[in-house]
């Protein structure tokens, strides 16, 4: 169950659901925290996103890298 925290949790403190993929690109969505997700792209270190504006952060970022099959992210 994820719960809400008030600062950006410890990486190591958390696993993580992949909830988009495409070809390179993967998003990541925290088992443990809400609002905390993970992008991962081939050749680069992953980044972190945190707090209210993080979905809208790693869309943002997603779409950057893929195009416009990065605004799926979050249609589940």
């Amino acid at each position: 169950m994820q719960r809400y925290v008030d600062k950006k949790p410890s990486v190591k403190d958390t696993t993580w659901t992949r909830i988009f993929h495409y070809y390179t690109v993967q998003v990541m969505e925290s088992d443990q925290f809400c609002e905390f997700y993970k992008l991962v792209a081939d050749g680069e270190r992953p980044k972190y996103f945190f707090g209210e504006s993080a979905w809208m952060d790693v869309q943002r970022m997603a779409v950057d890298k893929v195009g416009e099959k990065g605004y799926t992210v979050f249609n589940r």
